[in-house]
């Protein structure tokens, strides 16, 4: 099969919900816990710091666990106020600035995931609600109130960042969707014509195979005899059944089409159910019920019509000749009925 022909690929964005994704979560969180209690030297409680890093792999947890590509309400929820109380837990336990502020940082962080998970509004919701947990904690503290800013500002770029990111994959997926959706309409386009070029081939092959060499004698201009035209109307008769009668275009019941109509028996058929197709199992029946009938026929004029699905018959067959015989196939029994 050419490259062509086959299915587009489907293009996609990285996944962020994926093992790799989880594991740099959890190599950060591994590095943040470490920095935290490298710094128990310059807090009053490190009791607070050990909740504190409790809380946050509470949150990593949750937001590795909810592997939808947009994280639930409900999860983000819970980000925010497990940040917010961390904040407030871990701010007025701070002696220095430095690696005991850590938790801010590590608020951000859970912020601009929420951002990169498609909660831009819920995660700019957090960091105001991170950053007034610590200006008020700077306003409580004597002249700390202007390293309450600058920590919050020195943060404000990571959720931006995270928003930013979350707005530029939606536009880059939704252009991968029109890309998309122009290959497949492409892909679909051209297997049509395919389709067509092929059917158009068959349909050729199938004249030629009937009257080519016929049609080869006149344009050279030989003189056909009574027996020859006799031979070219069986062969129009049997491109009129290619056309209206498709599904019985099969090589037993085309043979004995032939034979039939070299005796000077009129056959007719029709396809009334295309172009859905013979219920699996039944197209034995028909070949058999079919060859038996021609075969059978002399005279007169032999119908097959095969009718429309929905119908308890399958197909009808009727000779019309020395005497009449009608036979039913009953599209729920495996054997025909006749009259």
């Amino acid at each position: 099969m050419t490259r062509d022909s086959r299915s587009p690929q489907r293009l996609q964005l990285p996944e962020i919900t994926s093992r790799g994704a989880h594991l740099l979560i959890w190599i950060y969180f591994v590095t943040m816990s470490g920095l935290a209690l490298l710094a128990l030297d310059d807090v009053y409680v490190p009791a607070i710091v050990y909740l504190s890093i409790l809380i946050f792999g509470a949150i990593w947890l949750a937001l590795t666990r909810d592997t939808n590509e947009r994280v639930s309400v409900r999860v983000s929820l819970f980000v925010i106020a497990a940040s917010v109380l961390t904040t407030l837990l871990s701010s007025w336990n701070a002696i220095t600035g430095g690696f005991s502020q850590w938790y801010v940082g590590a608020g951000a962080l859970a912020m601009f995931y929420l951002g990169l998970r498609g909660r831009d509004l819920l995660a700019w919701v957090g960091f105001a609600a991170i950053g007034l947990a610590t200006i008020a904690w700077g306003l409580t503290t004597e002249d700390r109130l202007v390293e309450a800013f600058v920590l919050v500002a020195r943060q404000a770029p990571i959720v931006l960042v995270g928003s930013l990111f979350s707005f530029g994959m939606k536009r880059t997926s939704r252009k991968l969707e029109h890309v998309h959706e122009a290959d497949t309409i492409r892909v679909a386009a051209e297997a049509a014509a395919l389709a067509r070029t092929a059917e158009r081939s068959r349909r050729l092959a199938s004249l030629d195979a009937a009257v080519g060499a016929n049609l080869q004698r006149i344009a050279d201009g030989e003189e056909l005899s009574e027996e020859d035209r006799d031979e070219l109307l069986i062969a129009e008769a049997r491109l009129r059944d290619s056309l209206r009668a498709r599904q019985l275009d099969l090589p037993e019941v085309v043979a004995a089409v032939q034979r039939a109509r070299r005796r000077g028996v009129v056959v007719l058929l029709l396809d009334d159910r295309y172009p859905l197709a013979l219920p699996s199992g039944a197209l034995s029946s028909v070949i058999d019920a079919s060859v038996r009938m021609l075969d059978a026929a002399h005279s007169g004029t032999v119908t097959i019509r095969l009718l429309p699905a929905g119908r308890q018959l399958l197909a009808t067959l009727v000779a019309d000749g020395d005497g009449y015989t009608r036979v039913e196939l009953d599209s729920t029994t495996k054997g025909p009925s006749s009259q």
